[in-house]
This record gives C-alpha cells, sequence and structure tokens, in this order.
C-alpha cells in the first residue's frame, strides 16, 4: 500500500528536501521484511495442518528452523522423515530443558519430581516407563488449572486460549482429540500415536517407541503455553489494543529481521570452564551479557545474603504470581543455606536465547555440609516473559529452577 503511494508523495517529499531515493530504499527493505513476516507468519498452520493429526502440533518454544524443516519435508510427502526430524530434536539434552521451563507453572511444580523420573527413564530408552507417567501429569496439569476441572483427555475440555500458538483451534484441541481416540482391540502391532485410552487401558501394547514417548513430552510442552496463560488469568481475549503506527510497524519488521539474521548466523561459544573461563570467580571475570556471568551475579549475592537482589534474577513467573512477597520467598529458601563455595562445570548449553550451566556448590545447612550439582537453566527474557535474542534492549538473563537443593 505503502509502495503504492509513493510515487505520489515523491513531489512532497522533494519539496521537503527528502532524498526519495533513501525512501525507495527504505520501502524496498520494507517489502523484504513484510515477505519474512508473512513466511512466519504461515508456520503454525502448516505445521498443524501437516502434523496435528499424527500427534504433534506447534507451540511457543518449539525451535522455528526444526519446524520449518519438518514443514519442507511434510510438503514434499516425505513425511516420515519430517516426523523423524521433530523426534531427534527431542533429544533428553532439549527435553531436560524444555522439562525444566515448566516450573514457571505453579501448578506443575509437584510434578516435577515425576517429571524427572519420567526424563531419566527416557534417558535410559525406557520408554515403556516415561510414557504413562507424562501422560498421567499431562492430564492432571489441566485438571487443576481448568476452570471445570476437567483433564486434558476429557472430551469437554476446551483448551483454546487468546493470543496462544498452542491454544490455537487447530492446536491443543486437535492434539486432544487425537490422543482420545478409542482403542478398543488389545494390538501389540507398534503404534506411533500416544493413544491414551489404549495406553493406559492395556490395549495397545506396542507404544515402547521413541516416537511415542517424543509425542508425549511434545503434548506436555504444548500444553505449558496454556497452562502459562491459565493462571495468569489470560485465556479469554484481552481489550482490543489500539492499531500500531506505520513507524511501530516498521521497527517491528527491522527487529524480526534483526534477530532472524541472529538466529541464522549464531553459534554457541567455545566455553570450557577452568580453562578458557573461570570456574570460579567474580562477576567481572565473565563476559558481559552472558549466561554464566548472570548465574556468578545470583550466587555472589546468594553469599551476601542478598534476597532482594536474588529475587530480581527470577522469572517473570515467579515475579508475577509472589509479587512483593518474592524476596521472602528467595530468603524462606536461602536464610539456612551458607554458601562455602561454587565452582561452573559445564556449559550444556549456550543458545541465543538459552543458556544451561552445570555448577556444582557447596554450603552449610546447620551442622551438615551439603555438596549440590545442579543443571541451571536460563532463559533471555524480557520484564513480560517475552523470550528474545540475547543482546536486545529490553531483554535479561532469568533463572528458572534457582532452588538449589
Amino acid at each position: 500500500m505503502i509502495q503504492t503511494a509513493l510515487p505520489l508523495l515523491e513531489p512532497l517529499l522533494r519539496l521537503l528536501n527528502v532524498d526519495t531515493s533513501k525512501v525507495r530504499d527504505a520501502f524496498q527493505g520494507v517489502k523484504e521484511l513484510e515477505r519474512i513476516v508473512n513466511e512466519l507468519a504461515t508456520i503454525p498452520d502448516d505445521f498443524n495442518d501437516l502434523f496435528a493429526s499424527r500427534g504433534w502440533i506447534i507451540y511457543d518454544m518449539l525451535n522455528l528452523e526444526v519446524a520449518k524443516a519438518a514443514i519442507t519435508k511434510g510438503k514434499e510427502d516425505d513425511i516420515e522423515a519430517a516426523e523423524a526430524i521433530l523426534v531427534e530434536y527431542y533429544s533428553p539434552e532439549a527435553v531436560k530443558f524444555l522439562l525444566q521451563t515448566l516450573i514457571g507453572v505453579k501448578a506443575f511444580r509437584p510434578r516435577m519430581a515425576l517429571a524427572q523420573k519420567a526424563l531419566l527413564d527416557y534417558i535410559e530408552g525406557r520408554f515403556h516407563a516415561c510414557i504413562p507417567v507424562i501422560l498421567a501429569l499431562t492430564d492432571g496439569l489441566v485438571n487443576e488449572l481448568h476452570e471445570k476441572r476437567r483433564g486434558f483427555f476429557s472430551d469437554q475440555t476446551d483448551l483454546q486460549a487468546w493470543d496462544s500458538i498452542a491454544g490455537h483451534s487447530k492446536g491443543l484441541n486437535a492434539l486432544a482429540k487425537v490422543f482420545q481416540t478409542g482403542r478398543y482391540s488389545t494390538s501389540s502391532e507398534p503404534i506411533t500415536v500416544p493413544y491414551r485410552n489404549g495406553i493406559l487401558h492395556g490395549m495397545d501394547l506396542g507404544y515402547d517407541n521413541k516416537i511415542v514417548a517424543a509425542k508425549t513430552w511434545a503434548a506436555l510442552f504444548a500444553v505449558r503455553d496454556w497452562a502459562l496463560q491459565a493462571e495468569r488469568g489470560e485465556l479469554a481475549a484481552r481489550p482490543e489494543a489500539p492499531k500500531p503506527t506505520f513507524t511501530a510497524i516498521w521497527e517491528q519488521l527491522k527487529q524480526t529481521a534483526e534477530d532472524k539474521s541472529k538466529m541464522d548466523t549464531w553459534q554457541p561459544r567455545d566455553i570450557s570452564f577452568g580453562i578458557n573461563v573461570p570456574s570460579f570467580g567474580l562477576p567481572d571475570n565473565y563476559e558481559v551479557g552472558s549466561p554464566e556471568r548472570k548465574l556468578i551475579e545470583f550466587i555472589t549475592y546468594w553469599k551476601s545474603r542478598n534476597y532482594g537482589k536474588m529475587a530480581i534474577y527470577l522469572t517473570h513467573l515467579d515475579k508475577k504470581y509472589y509479587g512483593n512477597r518474592l524476596p521472602k520467598k528467595v530468603r524462606e529458601h536461602y536464610q539456612t543455606k551458607t554458601l562455602h563455595s561454587f565452582e561452573l562445570l559445564k556449559m550444556l548449553a549456550d543458545g541465543i536465547n538459552t543458556g544451561i550451566v552445570k555448577i556444582k556448590v557447596i554450603y552449610k545447612e546447620g551442622d551438615k555440609e551439603i555438596e549440590s550439582i545442579i543443571d541451571v537453566n536460563m532463559l533471555y527474557e524480557d520484564d513480560n516473559g517475552r523470550v528474545s535474542v540475547r543482546g536486545n534492549e529490553g531483554h535479561d538473563w532469568v533463572i528458572y529452577n534457582a532452588y538449589f537443593e
């Protein structure tokens, strides 16, 4: 529309001493940016149209490049290859990270211990053991948060959520119907979809495989999107916001293109703690803007017993749920734990908006000295919980599993 109107505007712009050639170049940039945005906008529908009936849906934390690669294969009528891409994505490391993001859902926290046991079964290839547990945890999570106390596998459960990828009409509701498919005859043939009734009622005996396990985990992570909004009370549509100005649209398009460029060229850093990066020390010893520096800052405040500062490093959901009580919550957990020492052991993930650092801490609780090794999961997000790429203004690293045991 703007490009069509530009020839009519050029005489006026020249009178205002505006270089119209640069304006044209800018609008060419807008056109390319619009193309990128339009391409991204088609991904959710394309993904769900191809894969929802097979037990996959798209959700906020699903890697976009993985989704695009699967869509490409699916459109080439190579569905088996497309599903293989998705199964490969759910490596033990990816599942471990995505599972930690569920700490942000208050209703899931009591379920985390069982989920961690299911993760161990998944890592060891005991799919027969992890699949029923994750199905049960998914059902219970939805049941707890649904206003009518209905679980994921109830045919009367509506899981639509406003402004949510997973909560779209083609998302969770469609996935639940696939999982709910009736299974009335005992079969030992391998299945590729987590049919809840067939598995839990002992009818589908051939569910013990990785593709069913991967789809079960994926469903849980998709439910996370809905659960977050349910806890915030944001399932219903919000009042219509004012229409954005062209300047705002232009800035958003530029940001989208810049983020995509950064993601396309991102390479994890070569980090070996104790060799090219210190395994312990003060925050100034670490790269500015890095997840490990943010973690060291958090640990330093623990050592000085500054619980208010520690609370700043926690997630948007923690801050929203606890409000002004969050420093007190941190104090209650840490005041009995006197930090003696810490050591960064390994950088498990160094993504453009994710970081996982394995750390060992030694602290005293009462007369007992405790050594704790934990994989600290971090995301680069803003005050509203929106994840971005590292370096973007208004965002910073937050810690998802900050409670050392």
